[in-house]
């Protein structure tokens, strides 16, 4: 019930919409055909809805629906600017012939909010603009930039707290113009050092800001009311981003895969429910193509858990998000079987990549439900990987036999060959369940998960769930067998 109360307020239907917003065109000189208003809704540009008309003797009429104050695109002749909107308002445009911020005038009501709007974007563009904004960065060490940020802040206030028109400025707007003012700073401040150390992969630290800079900045900002205002979805952005990787040490991740987790999974910690909804919808729209199907599959279930199945951004996403999760079907008889070859393959429904084990039978990760899970990706050309088993060894004597009852050791190679997997397996004498996705680097099982580096260790749950991407080494001793412990009482 929650989850439908909470889409009902942040996505209204259009069919249901109550009321709308009226705006009226009229141009000096027409220079295209059409005219068009996209509305604020998902707070994800290409979703939003769209609004056209045709222009005919140089004008035209919108109407957008509308229960709430809203903010929205319009757009002409490859232009566009905000425009803040109420419902049941009626705007007038008038467009002059000089560039889209300079040549449009507003009457009617909400027209003092929106001269203000064109006045403020156009007064502080270089302070509001991201990629303006990043040459800044570049340009200065962290005081200056910080420096440059409190003057910014102070003279968009001034210009705001001293305009004429404030007093006939509804209330919803001097809310959205405060809290632009107020988490542009924030945003921005926080993105200095998520830009500075993006610059280079030889960098291998993220640089930490100062504590009197950070006073403040804390989940308290994070509100879901906020969401229509575009300078507290950049900070929700960088917040994130900035103490995921204060949790990792500063220390910056070599895995994008790791990367996305540990930010989904700080963001579960501390943001609310709609502000977290937007953020992994967005992180969905932006990112799903960089990361490996699994971690791309993960967060969309996780989307439809939040959301639920037929939420605003489950439903425009899903398009996106299964061609990426698409994985290839296992065959069920390959060239390399002998003719006559019985081969069994898992009964599972899941879309992880198959594996071989030493008899010729396929089988998949969700085989193992009902117990944890401790996956070993190597190659017997690995020797990195070959100096952990018989520190792996060692893992499974730490374990009882009750407790071994309840845990797979797997062990996924992905060599070239059989030949090569089978002798390696034979000279080193490993024990647990053992696997072969071939093809080296291009193996079904690395194209997957998206793992370029080996030896690599995950930890999966009793219902199947891959819990830590990035698991310890069987090197690490004690501090491994603790992770599996605790999976174990789960």
């Amino acid at each position: 019930m929650k989850k439908i109360i909470l889409l009902v307020m942040l996505f209204p239907l259009l069919a249901t919409a109550q009321n709308s917003a009226k705006i009226s065109v009229r141009f000096a000189m027409s220079a295209a055909d059409t005219c068009s208003i996209a509305r604020q809704q998902t707070y994800i540009s290409q979703y939003e809805p769209l609004t056209k008309a045709a222009i005919f003797d140089n004008a035209c009429t919108l109407s957008v629906p509308l229960d709430k104050p809203a903010l929205a695109k319009f757009h002409y002749n490859a232009q566009w600017v905000w425009l803040y909107l109420e419902p049941g308002v009626e705007i007038s445009l008038n467009v002059g012939m000089d560039t889209l911020y300079r040549a449009i005038t507003f009457s009617g009501k909400t027209s003092a909010e929106n001269l203000f709007l064109r006045d403020f974007f156009s007064r502080f563009h270089n302070e509001l603009d991201r990629d303006v904004l990043k040459q800044s960065i570049l340009a200065n060490g962290i005081d200056a930039f910080e420096n440059m940020l409190y003057t910014a802040h102070k003279n968009q206030l001034d210009f705001y707290n001293n305009h004429p028109d404030k007093a006939r400025f509804s209330e919803s707007f001097r809310s959205f113009i405060e809290n632009t003012i107020r988490y542009t700073y924030y945003a921005s401040l926080l993105s200095y050092p998520i830009i500075t150390a993006s610059q280079s992969a030889q960098i291998p630290k993220v640089n930490a800001l100062p504590d009197v800079m950070l006073d403040g900045i804390d989940k308290k900002l994070c509100k879901d009311e906020l969401l229509p205002c575009e300078a507290y979805r950049d900070f929700l952005t960088y917040y994130i981003t900035y103490f995921t990787s204060k949790a990792n040490g500063f220390v910056k991740f070599k895995d994008y895969n790791i990367s996305m987790e540990s930010k989904i999974q700080m963001a579960q910690q501390q943001l609310p429910p709609a502000s977290l909804v937007w953020y992994i919808a967005d992180f969905l729209n932006n990112d799903c193509d960089k990361v490996a199907p699994y971690t791309a599959k993960h967060i969309y279930e996780m989307l439809k858990e939040k959301e639920g199945p037929a939420g605003v951004y489950t439903q425009v996403l899903k398009k996106k998000c299964e061609v990426r999760i698409r994985t290839k079907e296992v065959v069920e008889k390959t060239k390399e079987e002998k003719p006559g070859t019985v081969v069994k393959t898992s009964k599972s429904s899941s879309d992880y990549p198959m594996l071989k084990d030493m008899e010729g039978n396929y089988f998949g990760l969700d085989d193992f439900k009902g117990k944890v899970v401790y996956i070993d990706f190597w190659a017997s050309w690995c020797g990195p990987c070959r100096n952990e088993m018989p520190y792996s060894k060692q893992l499974h004597e730490m374990f009882d036999p009750k407790q071994l009852k309840n845990i797979v050791f797997l062990y996924i190679s992905i060599d070239g060959t059989e030949e090569a997997w089978k002798s390696a397996v034979q000279q080193i004498g490993m024990e647990g369940k053992l696997g072969i996705s071939p093809g080296n680097w291009n193996s079904e099982i690395t194209r997957y998960f998206q793992i370029n580096s080996i030896p690599r260790y995950m930890l999966m749950d009793k219902k199947g769930k891959i819990v830590d991407m990035d698991a310890k080494r069987p090197s690490s001793g004690q501090l491994i067998y603790d992770d599996i412990v605790k999976l174990l009482s789960e």
